[in-house]
């Protein structure tokens, strides 16, 4: 199993705007082959920063996920949103 986690810090306003964004985003990706979880959480210190959090079944998977026309035309344009790039991190299940 592969673990993802993608820290994103949303501009200042921008936060509904993101998740109708994404939102077309995570219910595709949900219907994915290989798909276990794939949910945003807000910060619960209030800094409005924002986690992905996905489940794949293997890197076989993930790497379909990030090839999917889906992914390719939402993620680079979700960036607008942000004041900086995403963090991304990978890791395999122990």
């Amino acid at each position: 199993m592969i673990g993802v986690i993608v820290e994103e810090k949303i501009k200042e306003g921008q936060l509904d705007a993101f998740l109708e964004h994404m939102s077309e985003m995570i219910a595709l990706t949900k219907l994915e082959k290989g798909c276990i979880a794939y949910d945003l959480y807000e910060s619960a210190d209030g800094s409005g920063d924002i986690v992905m959090i996905e489940l794949w079944e293997d890197q076989a998977m993930l790497d379909d996920h990030m090839a999917s026309e889906h992914f390719k035309r939402l993620v680079p344009s979700a960036e607008a949103y942000m004041t900086e790039p995403p963090v991304i991190k990978i890791f395999n299940k122990l």
